[in-house]
């Protein structure tokens, strides 16, 4: 009895000591005040402002205007987006939004995966794409806003060479429950003293900045990704501070059952990096090594030495004549039981200290869950490529779309011989060389294989055009073309030969446009994931980039269309969407044939 005694009384210190204590000694040892001095100097940090979204088209517009809003010199930052297989509208917002920022200078790359792969996995291809060429990443949510100066004020912050890691003030919406308020409060307040100290312990995920050369890619199974990037980032030393004029607007705000819910997901997550960061138990660290072990290795076991606790109390409240064990039990058990009292009946009177036991306490069980769910391995595929249902929409989609094409390429050739025909005797007639030529280009790829394939057309140039210029873009005014191959290409014709390909299984009647391999490297290295416009998709004949911008001819055409032909691509995760999407791109290409306006 007397070493469960003990036991229960090491648990209650630690417990006190995580709560009141730690807190008693940041005090004791941090400045009140956080000094921010004003530096004169220029901004000249070069900043990558990061973001992962997943269907979030309700505020991806405002999210990038605020970006876009920013006191802070356009030259000296650019915006980078990771869409990470939307299957709402968040892509056309992004895209109206880059356009509206183009106007003002401000860069903003679109990213986008058709697959989803999960947070972690985008921040790493975010990381991988913008490490070499900025002095610092900013990670921010689409559902937080910033001030608009908060670039001058982290620049400012990184003059100091020992400063790693930035962030601010994270601030909920008012709607919030007055629970998640006091938690942020409290969590905003310790942050702060830890500021003092150079060591703050872990950042809201809505806003941190790292000092680019220290940011570490992440393991494929993170949970807490926020977490886990700033403090490996002090792995070796370093500061990271909270700039408490910086203002953090949280605009989305769990309701209290998805509060939960993330609450099992954040407990499972403080139980992983406890082993993902063992280097941070150095002492050498300082105060970032007590602050860790203080604040989040007593967090992320708080679940069980609760569990511990209270098992030790019922016991010696049963087997035992330990007057205070029965008191405590007693207790426990009435401020439980008003608190199941009040979500029975849907009581909304406010008990404070009830209310802020069971809030504690149920989120402490949650949490606990979290291990459990972890240590069964529920989190070692934690982020699903794509749900099952959306596979099998795409596969009936294109099976339908297949069909289609097998059966508008038969017609096609059939209907329009008669036409090819003719197209071919007046080629044939009118200058030197054969009257269809190969070219050879890049099909459908998928995760094992990327197809290619010999297109199909009517020849619109002179033979062996590019034998002196090499493999170039056709101009509008290029000599090289005839005159008969100048019309054709206006009205389309010279892509007729393609039916064969569409009918062999090479291509699609609609689809994104089908480029050249000898370009492939110099576009995806100009133009990131630019391969993957075609990911699970045929090349098509005719698309939405093709009748949207015509042939390119440069670099920056083939960029334009990047964003029609991933819109394309959006369109195919609803069968309703994409039949829309397939016949305004039909009509449009009847269009573009009979008025001439193609190049």
């Amino acid at each position: 009895m007397t070493f469960l005694l003990i036991t229960l009384a090491i648990l209650i210190v630690l417990v006190l000591y995580h709560h009141v204590g730690y807190l008693l000694l940041l005090k004791l040892f941090s400045n009140d005040e956080v000094k921010i001095e004003s530096n004169a100097t220029p901004a000249t940090t070069r900043f990558g402002i990061l973001m992962c979204a997943y269907n979030e088209q309700e505020h991806i517009r405002e999210k990038l205007y605020n970006l876009g809003s920013m006191l802070y010199s356009t030259e000296q930052y650019a915006i980078h987006v990771y869409l990470d297989g939307c299957t709402d509208k968040t892509y056309d917002e992004a895209m109206i939004a880059q356009s509206h920022l183009a106007k003002q200078n401000v860069v903003c790359h679109l990213h986008f995966n058709k697959i989803n792969k999960g947070k972690s996995f985008g921040v790493n291809e975010l990381i991988k794409l913008t490490k070499p060429n900025y002095d610092v990443l900013l990670f921010t949510d689409v559902s937080a806003l910033l001030s608009v100066d908060v670039l001058n004020k982290i620049d400012a912050d990184f003059k100091d060479p020992q400063v790693n890691v930035i962030t601010g003030v994270y601030i909920l919406d008012d709607l919030a429950t007055k629970e998640q308020q006091q938690y942020w409060q409290y969590q905003n307040k310790v942050k702060s003293m830890e500021s003092s100290l150079g060591a703050v312990i872990g950042v809201p995920g809505a806003m941190f900045a790292i000092r680019a050369e220290y940011a570490q890619l992440l393991d494929a199974s993170t949970i807490n990704d926020d977490f886990i990037l700033s403090m490996k980032a002090l792995n070796k030393g370093g500061k990271a501070l909270v700039n408490n004029e910086i203002n953090i607007v949280e605009r989305e705000c769990d309701e209290q059952s998805h509060d939960y819910a993330r609450r099992v997901r954040l407990g499972a997550g403080n139980w992983q990096q406890i082993k993902m960061l063992s280097e941070l138990f150095n002492p050498k660290l300082g105060w970032v090594s007590f602050n860790y072990i203080s604040h989040k290795v007593l967090r992320g076991i708080m679940p069980i030495i609760l569990v511990l606790i209270y098992g030790l109390l019922i016991s010696l409240a049963v087997f035992s004549n330990v007057f205070l064990a029965k008191v405590a039990c007693i207790t426990l058990a009435v401020v439980h039981g008003v608190g199941a009292l009040k979500q029975l009946l849907s009581i909304k009177t406010k008990w404070p200290v009830i209310d802020s036991i069971n809030y504690i306490v149920a989120a402490y069980l949650c949490a606990f869950w979290g291990i459990i769910k972890f240590e069964r391995g529920d989190y070692s595929e934690h982020w699903q490529r794509v749900h099952q249902t959306k596979q099998s929409n795409n596969l009936v989609i294109r099976a339908v779309k297949r069909g289609i094409d097998i059966l508008g390429s038969a017609i096609g050739l059939i209907v329009l011989s008669p036409v090819m025909l003719m197209v071919a005797l007046v080629i044939k007639f009118s200058s030197k060389g054969p009257v269809l030529f190969k070219q050879l280009r890049v099909g459908q790829s998928d995760d094992d294989f990327v197809a290619l394939f010999n297109v199909l057309k009517f020849r619109s140039m002179v033979v062996d055009a590019e034998v002196k210029s090499g493999a170039v873009w056709a101009s509008k005014d290029d000599p090289r073309i005839t005159p008969v191959g100048r019309f054709i290409r206006k009205t389309r014709l010279d892509e007729l030969p393609q039916l064969w390909n569409v009918l062999i299984g090479d291509m699609s009647l609609i689809g994104p446009r089908p480029e050249r391999p000898v370009f492939y490297s110099k576009l995806e290295k100009d133009i990131p994931y630019f391969c993957q416009r075609t990911y699970g998709i045929k090349p098509g004949i005719s698309g939405l980039a093709q009748v949207m911008n015509g042939y390119d001819e440069t670099i920056d055409d083939a960029r334009n269309k990047i964003g029609w032909d991933y819109a394309y691509m959006l369109s195919t995760s609803s069968a309703r969407s994409w039949c829309y999407m397939e016949l305004t791109i039909f009509f449009k290409t009847l269009v573009v044939i009979f008025t001439g306006k193609g190049q």
